[in-house]
């Protein structure tokens, strides 16, 4: 997490105004969110499920990741009597093209 006046911080806003395309690739980067896109791609999946594909994430961070993702409208929670299940957005499925292009692109 860094500190709202950090040089850091402030240099990636800067970019993010000159540059769309940093602002976008921003709403998906971090650590584990690509992981969790490209499960969502597949299938709903509830919080437990993410526990168990990815054992190596701490609550913390994939709590934030996901929140992180339903916050910029690429994922959506829907709360149920049990559980939360997450899913794909009309806005998270554009993404699905760019995510294959990087999947091949390592596979290249």
């Amino acid at each position: 997490m860094r500190k709202e006046n950090s040089s850091n911080s402030i240099n990636e806003k800067a970019l993010q105004r000159f540059c769309i395309a940093s602002k976008n690739l921003a709403l998906f980067s971090g650590r584990w969110k690509l992981s969790i896109l490209f499960q969502l791609m597949e299938q709903e999946m509830s919080y437990s499920d993410f526990k168990v594909l990815l054992p190596e994430i701490s609550d913390r961070t994939l709590s934030k990741q996901l929140k992180e993702l339903v916050e910029n409208d690429l994922v959506s929670k829907v709360k149920n009597k049990t559980s939360s299940v997450y899913a794909i957005t009309a806005k998270g499925r554009k993404l699905e093209p760019i995510l294959q292009h990087l999947s091949d692109f390592s596979n290249d």
